[in-house]
């Protein structure tokens, strides 16, 4: 959806559209307290024939009356106030919304950024209001290009989330920004921008504790020749490994996703597939179901944005990460317990000829095989790189009964795009949520302990980079003490070793990206473990990482194992790889297609 900007037009589109989307999604009820800042949506609000606006000169007043209106419909209702203090004025009825688990719908007019702490006449820091009473805050920005893109995907979000989207009703907040001139002279409304067909909210939400809506969506599941599963980070293993297995579809699985990886229909090379043209264009899916949080992989997302974008032709349903969708694209979010879905399915299925197009599974897995062996041919010939390698040999190495710690920047892209399958996967874990490198050996040493109570016949493995283990090498101490049998398999590029693989390696100078990004830190990583008192070695070949796990099986001594790279030489073996693998799949679908 591309829309030209044009302020101060665009303030009023931004609102047009803002408010089209609220009732789209089921608000039917509003309440205006006048003010200046607020006029785009003010006039939005009331120009909508679909909204009952209410002018309710006291904001404090106005959030109670919501309130009601909302406790007794049980439809989210918005509440629309000017820029400054006006908004503090709802807190009231916001706590108790929120006590109350009722939908409201808070919309705040805001000044721009540029005016904070400046001085600027009524404004006051609106991102911090309302304490941790809210269920979601989203910030707009009327007169950012940018933020158009998803204008229509945060307001159906917002609202399905103050419905019980994540699980819990009540209030949230749309916080928009407007810079002057606020609207053109004239009487006539702006349209909005485009929206789905029909009337139909950006979001749509079905309920899977909802046994007739439960089986409707299976039935159309059943119903789809191409499907596609993208499995994230999830913590319903069984009920993921069941829907792959009833659906029948190609799913493109996570190291993290647990069961859904030792999938007959298991595809674990979609990073190299995305990239893919031919794949792109012949093998698009009339239907993505994307299970858990979002894969690390940029190629993939991007391609899963064209499938399911403007000129697309592909519908992306998600579950199981509390209604996210980064791209802004999902048709919709199936809510409660996949066991749901699975159930229906297993009904349906014995009275259901499936739709699913048998080539269309054998082409992503011949693909798939294609990539597994071209990556199989690189490591015999030994040109693969030792660090793509020692996750390859983590994942040979290592079983169900054994955890996989992985850093959250190389060591985890490795594993996910070149690792491979294995009918005996270990558990991996990582710290995801805010992609960080700090902490990583404190959180391995308890997930490692935790783990070991569970699997006590299993050992714990740490893989992270000189980076990260330079941040917390602190926590070794702590880690000397801990008792369980632990190995720290150290990746020593000297380095940043993610950044020669980014676009800063092409668009920097050599002096500059060194200093910013490749940031050498030039320790002896033995002497550094040592200092603290743990056991390390050095190792020249990822080979000896298979040495350190049996050795750590026998004796059960923690050790840590620093396995030596470059920066440069790792660069050339990705793309060395990536050369391969797509002159692997090209051969691979002109035979397959």
């Amino acid at each position: 959806m591309q829309v030209e900007f044009d302020e101060p037009l665009g303030n009023q589109v931004v609102a047009a559209t803002i408010v089209d989307e609220l009732h789209r999604s089921g608000v039917r009820v509003a309440t205006i307290s006048p003010g200046s800042r607020s006029t785009p949506l003010a006039l939005a609000i009331a120009g909508h024939p679909g909204i009952d606006s209410r002018v309710i000169l006291d904001e404090r007043a106005a959030g109670f009356f919501a309130l009601g209106a909302a406790k007794a419909s049980g439809r989210p209702v918005a509440v629309l106030t000017t820029s400054g203090t006006a908004t503090t004025e709802l807190t009231p009825a916001v706590t108790e919304a929120s006590l109350s688990r009722v939908p409201l719908v808070i919309l705040s007019a805001d000044r721009p950024l540029e005016l904070y702490e400046s001085g600027a006449a009524q404004t006051i820091d609106q991102s911090v209001l309302y304490g941790g009473y809210l269920l979601l805050r989203r910030l707009i920005d009327a007169g950012a290009p940018g933020a158009w893109k998803r204008l229509r995907a945060v307001v159906s979000h917002a609202t399905l989330t103050s419905a019980g989207l994540a699980g819990n009703r009540g209030p949230v907040q749309l916080n928009v920004s407007f810079r002057e001139p606020l609207m053109r002279s004239g009487t006539e409304l702006p349209e909005p921008m485009p929206g789905r067909d029909g009337g139909a909210p950006w979001y749509a939400a079905v309920d899977l504790a909802d046994p007739r809506a439960a089986k409707q969506m299976a039935r159309s599941l059943l119903e789809v020749h191409r499907g596609l599963l993208i499995v994230g980070e999830l913590e319903r293993d069984e009920a993921v490994f069941a829907l792959s297995e009833l659906l029948a579809w190609p799913t493109l699985v996570d190291p993290r996703s647990g069961l859904a990886r030792r999938s007959r229909l298991a595809i674990t090379h979609q990073d190299a597939m995305a990239r893919l043209s031919e794949l792109e264009e012949r093998l698009a899916p009339e239907l993505v179901l994307y299970l858990g949080r979002p894969q690390a992989s940029r190629a993939l997302s991007e391609l899963l944005a064209r499938w399911t974008g403007p000129t697309g032709g592909s519908v992306l349903w998600r579950a199981g990460d509390e209604g996210k969708d980064p791209e802004g694209l999902a048709r919709g979010f199936l809510v409660g317990p996949p066991e749901r879905l699975v159930a229906a399915l297993t009904e349906l299925e014995l009275e259901t000829e499936m739709a699913i197009e048998p080539g269309y599974v054998e082409a992503f897995l011949g693909l798939d095989a294609a990539c597994d062996a071209a990556i199989a041919s690189l490591q015999a010939e030994g040109d693969l790189g030792i660090e793509i390698e020692v996750s390859r040999r983590l994942v040979d190495e290592l079983g169900e009964s054994d955890l996989l710690f992985s850093a959250a920047s190389m060591p985890m892209r490795d594993l996910e795009f070149y690792a491979g399958a294995s009918d005996d996967y270990p558990r991996v874990l990582e710290n995801r949520g805010a992609n960080g490198i700090d902490g990583t050996i404190a959180s391995f040493a308890g997930a490692a302990l935790a783990h070991a109570a569970a699997r006590p016949e299993g050992v714990s493995v740490l893989v992270l980079g000189d980076l990260a283990f330079v941040y917390d090498a602190t926590f070794l101490k702590e880690l000397a003490k801990l008792p369980g049998r632990m190995l720290v398999v150290v990746v020593d590029n000297g380095g940043g070793g993610i950044f020669s693989l980014l676009s800063q390696k092409r668009l920097t100078t050599s002096e500059t990206f060194e200093s910013l990004f490749g940031t050498p830190h030039g320790l002896d990583l033995i002497h550094l473990a040592a200092a603290y008192g743990m056991r390390a070695s050095l190792a020249t070949s990822a080979a000896e990482v298979s040495g350190a796990i049996a050795n750590l099986r026998a004796d059960g001594q923690k050790t840590i194992l620093v396995v030596h790279s470059g920066r440069d030489a790792n660069l050339a073996a990705h793309e060395i790889l990536g050369d391969r693998l797509q002159e692997s799949m090209r051969k691979a679908i002109a035979q397959l297609l």
